[in-house]
């Protein structure tokens, strides 16, 4: 009853099943995960998570060092839910990565911003906030989502329940979702923001930018990632691991 602005928050955004009534939680920014590629270095853009195992590829390919977005990448491959949980499925995912191994160059963090930048790499799987930093580091650089499925991912606002200035808060929370300040700092970090009516202040060329804006088509196909527990989170895992020490 205190904030106000939570319409112009995309449907699409809200009512997620970290907080399925949005009780706790406003979207602040969101994104997804995807490939960026150097066009400089690559014949051939890879538009599919399918590419990736193109032969032309071998030793050209930056992974982001995450179970969940190495094995999603695998799971989207199929068709599968980012959120599977079926040995059957998650046994022909770890196997299907191990034979991309010949294409992967290196298996990195955030250090993946500045290789990329450099010409390090033709190829990095990663975030899309992460990607956007990486495209106004080098005109070669290009960012893709894949129609077929991805993550969705969000950076969330809440008020932590020790707080103790909540008139502020709210005010804060208020002042960020006006849609001018909203675009004004999707503008400036160069995130995704969730706000319609921010969006439509954005510049045409970042509004229209369907890297970062996809049409509703492929947001419907965008899973964020359930809390799988500890028996299954602990399942992913392993078989990532498993991955990462597949030798070539």
């Amino acid at each position: 009853s205190k904030l106000k602005g939570m319409e112009n928050i995309g449907i699409e955004f809200l009512g997620k099943s970290f907080d399925p009534k949005n009780d706790y939680s406003i979207p602040y920014f969101w994104g997804t995960v995807g490939i960026v590629y150097n066009d400089q270095m690559v014949d051939k853009a890879p538009r599919h998570w399918k590419d990736l195992w193109r032969p032309e590829y071998q030793n050209d390919i930056m992974l982001i060092d995450g179970a969940r977005e190495v094995m999603g990448l695998g799971l989207n491959t199929f068709g599968y839910s980012l959120n599977a949980k079926n040995m059957s499925q998650l046994n022909q995912v770890e196997n299907k990565l191990q034979s991309l191994t010949p294409n992967i160059k290196a298996i990195v963090a955030d250090e993946m911003k500045g290789y990329m930048i450099q010409g390090d790499a033709a190829i990095g799987i990663t975030f899309s906030g992460e990607a956007s930093e990486m495209l106004d580091g080098n005109d070669h650089l290009h960012y893709i989502v894949q129609s077929e499925g991805s993550n969705l991912w969000f950076d969330n606002l809440v008020l932590p329940k020790t707080m103790k200035h909540e008139k502020e808060a709210y005010a804060f929370l208020n002042f960020i979702n006006e849609p001018k300040n909203a675009a004004q700092n999707a503008e400036y970090i160069g995130y995704a923001t969730p706000n319609n009516k921010a969006k439509e202040l954005l510049p045409k060329e970042v509004k229209n930018d369907k890297a970062f804006y996809p049409d509703q088509e492929t947001i419907k196909k965008l899973e964020v990632y359930d809390n799988l527990g500890d028996k299954w989170l602990g399942i992913y895992n392993d078989l990532y691991l498993q991955f990462k020490m597949y030798r070539k």
